[in-house]
């Protein structure tokens, strides 16, 4: 079952109590994943930068959506020490190859999505892919997608791909 992995983008998209069209489009396209036999997982790391967002500005409505996505199918990831290892090796690797992609004092969310993006694909052996408006930041670690981009038939490829480079030995 392959694994789509929400940035923070798209989760409040979907945590949109209005009927914005990009919302609604965004709230079936996730659906349709699901319906599908698409695992789609929100990361904890962006269910924090979110929701921490949300209560700021005192969005109620959208915290009582994204407390039910569950209901609707879709997974919460808690963070693992070893996905906070594996972002500190990222980490550490894009700030001396000159590639970072936060102020070097920061937490660096990008960094830990994608390591719990690596994570989930190598325990679970499937195709992972991050869900994001940021993709030229998450790319360089893992697959990483815009949502216009990914489509059931997309994961059909990535899944045939997968099937056919597994070694017989």
């Amino acid at each position: 079952m392959p694994i789509v992995v929400l940035d923070s983008y798209p989760l409040s998209l979907i945590s949109h109590p209005g009927n914005t069209e990009e919302s609604l489009r965004c709230s079936k396209k996730i659906q349709s994943f699901v319906n599908n036999r698409i695992l789609v997982v929100v990361p904890e790391i962006i269910d924090y930068e979110l929701r921490r967002k949300l209560i700021h500005s005192k969005r109620d409505k959208s915290i009582e959506i994204l407390n039910k996505l569950g209901d609707k199918g879709l997974v919460y990831a808690p963070i693992t020490t070893e996905i906070m290892q594996k972002a500190a090796d990222l980490w550490g690797w894009a700030r001396s190859t000159g590639q970072s992609t936060a102020n070097k004092d920061k937490i660096d969310i990008d960094v830990i999505l994608a390591a719990q993006s690596l994570i989930l694909a190598q325990e679970t052996r499937e195709y992972t892919v991050i869900v994001t408006s940021n993709v030229s930041d998450l790319e360089r670690y893992t697959p990483a997608k815009k949502l216009e981009d990914i489509t059931i038939e997309y994961f059909t490829e990535m899944n045939r791909r997968n099937t056919s480079s597994v070694s017989l030995l």
